[in-house]
């Protein structure tokens, strides 16, 4: 089988770590699969083709937010792509994150429609559905038409016009200009499959529920290593992210953790960000900063050495620190957010209405002790691990045979 797959990136960040490994596994497997992707730096590897030039995606971040279109733009990398699908001659094109100025999504989803290409379209997040957030949150207007949206200039959408019900209609026009039988649509979590369910763009499709993997030959249980000096501290908890704020408006919720730090001070609270903000008032003592991650196996040991990570986020599609720490057999405690507690091991997990800080302190002191005595490493592996998300893929491909 031949796999066409298109996102913004490849090998870096969440999406393109993902289309990295589905590459790798199905080329294992004997099919053939490259990659098309907007960001980055070109020449990755053999197996991939940069089709947008930095000048392009520059041009198209502005023209969006001028015209307050956000998926639109020039043509020119969406072109290098048809040339493309002209000469691979795909079995099955998979669109995964499209969104970063890198193609004009309605005019790509079009072509795949016109010519009738079999078509996969991933939802990592809710862009797809509501034609312009990544996450709704409590809004609903992107499930009949988005209009006289509160945050179209707020996030940086558009600079000047809100012109959501226009994005909204042009998003509805991409996806109903498929046949059925051309299009599958999967989705990283119950919950979002859920949400995108609800979408008038969406809901003549089923939406198939495919996992996230990863790669559970780094995320497992390791011994204690002594990474974390835990010192007098009874308990250790993780809070992994990649941008650590005390902003209000961090939407990852960083602002929170001083507040529980202080209200377990024999706790010692590890935060591993691949960023921080410059602007961090002096933490509790019980805070310490390890900053990014050496490696992917230096996270997992210290998912592995935690009593608890915490998930202190607004909102999240899938969440891959919950999917990470149970794969190491760590236990995680948090606020509701969508899709994390939609894909957890319930004997793992606990989360608590967003914002309720309170009542996530005493859950954590509650429950540490007894979700941590659980064995569920090798539970999490089998529902997280990259070849389960592979054959899921496969058999969605399949039925387009």
């Amino acid at each position: 089988m031949k796999i066409l797959q298109v996102n913004c990136v490849y090998k870096s960040g969440s999406t393109g770590k993902i289309v990295d490994c589905i590459g790798k596994e199905l080329r294992a497997a004997g099919h053939d699969v490259i990659a098309c992707y907007g960001n980055g730096k070109a020449g990755i590897d053999e197996y991939s083709k940069k089709i947008c030039t930095s000048l392009e995606h520059s041009f198209n971040a502005a023209w969006g937010r001028i015209i307050g279109i956000p998926f639109g733009g020039i043509y020119l990398s969406n072109l290098r792509l048809y040339r493309i699908i002209k000469h691979f001659q795909p079995d099955i094109i998979h669109i995964h994150c499209i969104n970063g100025y890198t193609f004009n999504v309605y005019s790509l989803l079009k072509y795949c429609a016109r010519h009738h290409l079999k078509t996969v379209v991933t939802l990592h997040a809710e862009i797809f559905h509501t034609a312009g957030c990544a996450h709704a949150y409590e809004c609903e207007k992107w499930k009949d038409g988005c209009h006289d949206c509160d945050v179209y200039k707020k996030n940086g959408i558009s600079w000047f016009l809100d012109r959501s019900k226009a994005s909204w209609k042009k998003m509805y026009n991409a996806f109903n200009a498929f046949d059925n039988k051309d299009l599958i649509i999967t989705a990283v979590s119950p919950w979002l499959a859920d949400r995108a369910k609800q979408s008038g763009i969406m809901k003549r499709y089923d939406i198939v529920y495919v996992p996230n993997g990863l790669d559970t030959s780094v995320f497992h249980h390791y011994d204690a290593t002594g990474l974390i000096k835990k010192g007098h501290y009874q308990k250790v908890v993780l809070f992994v992210t990649r941008w650590f704020s005390l902003e209000e408006n961090d939407l990852k919720g960083g602002r929170y953790l001083p507040l529980i730090a202080r209200s377990l001070p024999n706790y010692l609270f590890v935060v591993v960000a691949s960023r921080m903000s410059a602007d961090l008032e002096p933490m509790p003592d019980n805070v310490k900063l390890w900053g990014r991650a050496k490696s992917q196996e230096e996270l997992a040991k210290l998912y592995s050495e935690a009593d608890m990570t915490l998930l202190l986020s607004q909102g999240e599609t899938f969440s891959m620190v919950t999917a990470e720490s149970l794969c190491c057999g760590t236990p995680v405690i948090g606020f509701k957010a969508g899709g994390p507690e939609s894909i957890a091991i319930s004997s793992a997990s606990k989360f608590v209405e967003y914002g309720n800080v309170n009542l996530l302190i005493h859950t954590i002191i509650d429950e540490i002790d007894v979700m941590s005595k659980n064995i569920f490493s090798a539970e999490a592996q089998g529902l997280y691990d990259s070849t389960v998300m592979v054959k899921e893929y496969l058999k969605v491909y399949e039925r387009f045979i």
